[in-house]
């Protein structure tokens, strides 16, 4: 079971969006490592839509192997193919986050089956994020059936806790919000991470590509 996801996001330029996923595709395929590739479908009003190659690994020296094959070699199809797709962007972020707690699935639940993800940002008061992971890690572990996974990046912000939700579809993802709106202990978790943050950001996405 992977602990750690280096996710790479790229803000799509007006007209590239399908050479930029098809890139990223090949990317995540020349890559030594599972992961996956979504596309934004639904973001806030003051964000870009992005494609986002998520990799995961068992461990970190499983990341540094990665860039050791990259960046050690200038020349080598991997880094060239990376640069390439980058080239079909406007902006490149790269994240890499600690899995605190992974997805589990239901018991009718196939990584396949699988189609749209939401993606949760808190970002934590300073001083928080504990308390912030502690509520968020509260809720998920009272969830029935399929559980989000729940982020922290390893270095960068210190105060961000992510949550990633995975869905079969839209129809499924407008269920599971109609009960959260009527779920006690959910509505008391909202009520204390208003306290506790700064700031909570959404998107949903859904997956183009999986590879094992």
């Amino acid at each position: 079971m992977p602990n750690f996801i280096m996710n790479i996001r790229r803000i799509t330029k007006p007209g590239q969006e399908g050479a930029l996923v098809a890139a990223a595709i090949e990317t995540l395929n020349g890559a030594n490592t599972p992961g996956n590739v979504s596309i934004d479908i639904s973001t806030a009003v003051m964000s870009d839509p992005a494609v986002t190659n998520a990799l995961q690994f068992d461990t970190l020296s499983d990341v540094e192997q990665l860039h050791d094959a990259a960046l050690g070699n200038p020349e080598s199809e991997l880094i060239q193919r990376f640069y390439a797709t980058n080239a079909l962007a406007s902006k490149v972020t790269t994240t890499l986050y600690r899995i605190i707690d992974p997805v589990e699935l239901g018991p009718d639940d196939q990584i396949g089956m699988l189609k749209y993800m939401s993606r949760t940002l808190l970002m934590a008061k300073r001083g928080e994020a504990s308390n912030v992971l502690n509520v968020v890690r509260e809720v998920r572990s009272n969830r029935p059936g399929r559980k989000p996974m729940i982020n922290m990046a390893v270095l960068g912000n210190p105060d961000l806790v992510r949550i990633v939700r995975w869905y079969r579809s839209l129809e499924e993802l407008e269920m599971e919000q109609a009960r959260m709106r009527e779920n006690k202990e959910y509505k008391t978790a909202l009520g204390q991470l208003a306290g506790l943050t700064t700031m909570v950001r959404q998107t949903l996405a859904r997956a183009v590509h999986f590879k094992q």
